[in-house]
This record gives structure tokens, C-alpha cells and sequence, in this order.
């Protein structure tokens, strides 16, 4: 959703500093807190590693960036801007992750790459050109309704 009153500008986000303020989270209403009182400022243009045991809050640190989970109370701030009052369509388009674990995705290439359809055939080979594997999914049999999964058939 887009929440027309509160969306970044267009170049948000611009350095990447990242406010968490009194974050805490539970998956569920009454449940144990999951990540409780967190506050502290990851500065623009660093590198962070997110480190701890099994069941630390790590993955729930990340799906919060997402907010794949709501904060249950606190903040997060990204460039000023607090990601909770925004629309889940201007954050997640301007936001990326790489796992630890490498997967291959489910679904089309093409769905993959542009899951709100909105680009053309001609933009998405375009961008594919710009990272050079245009010829790698010119391989596949079915282009770019070709599943993930096809590209291991060519490595």
C-alpha cells in the first residue's frame, strides 16, 4: 500500500543511516518479547554485521527493516524517516537485502525481477544487458518466464 501523506521523497533513501529507537517486538499480541528496549544508530555508509546465537532476534532485526514484523513499540528511522508510518510499497522498492544463505528464487525470472509488473519486456532486458547476464537467460528455454530454478541447468 501507499500511505499518500507520509511518502519519502524520491531519493530516499540518500546515506542509509538507520535509527532504532526503543524497538520491541513480539510475533504475536501476548506473546514474549522477541527483541525488547533496542536503541542504537547504524551511521550512514558503514558496514554492520549482525551477530549472535541461535534465536538472538538477527533474522527479526532484519524482518523489521522490512517489517515483515511490526515493532510492538519504538521506532525505526531511516534517513529521519520512520519506516512504520510509511506504505509498505515505498519502503520495500527502495530497500535491499542479501542473505546469508544464497537460494535460488520461486516463480519466473521475470517475476522475479520485476514483481509489481511494472516494467516492459524491452526495460527488463535492458537491465539484464546492464549486468550482463542478458545472454545467460537468452539460454533458458522459456526467456524470461523461465523459473529460477532453470539457471541450474546452465551452470
Amino acid at each position: 500500500a501507499i500511505v499518500d501523506n507520509y511518502r519519502p521523497p524520491s531519493s530516499w533513501p540518500s546515506k542509509g543511516k538507520i535509527d532504532l529507537q526503543g524497538l520491541e517486538i513480539r510475533y504475536r499480541p501476548n506473546a514474549p518479547l522477541v527483541l525488547k528496549g533496542i536503541t542504537c544508530t547504524f551511521k550512514e555508509g558503514s558496514r554492520v554485521g549482525v551477530v549472535g546465537r541461535t534465536g538472538s532476534g538477527k533474522s527479526t532485526l532484519i524482518s523489521a527493516l522490512f517489517r515483515l514484523v511490526e515493532p510492538s513499540r519504538g521506532d525505526i528511522l531511516i534517513d529521519g524517516m520512520n519506516i512504520c508510518s510509511m506504505g509498505l510499497k515505498d519502503l520495500r522498492m527502495r530497500l535491499s537485502i542479501i542473505p546469508q544463505e544464497p537460494t535460488l528464487f520461486k516463480g519466473s525470472i521475470r517475476t522475479n525481477l520485476d514483481p509489481l509488473g511494472l516494467y516492459s519486456d524491452d526495460e527488463i532486458w535492458k537491465a539484464l544487458e546492464k549486468c550482463q547476464l542478458k545472454e545467460t537467460i537468452s539460454k533458458l528455454p522459456r526467456l524470461l518466464d523461465s523459473s529460477g530454478q532453470s539457471l541450474a541447468t546452465i551452470y
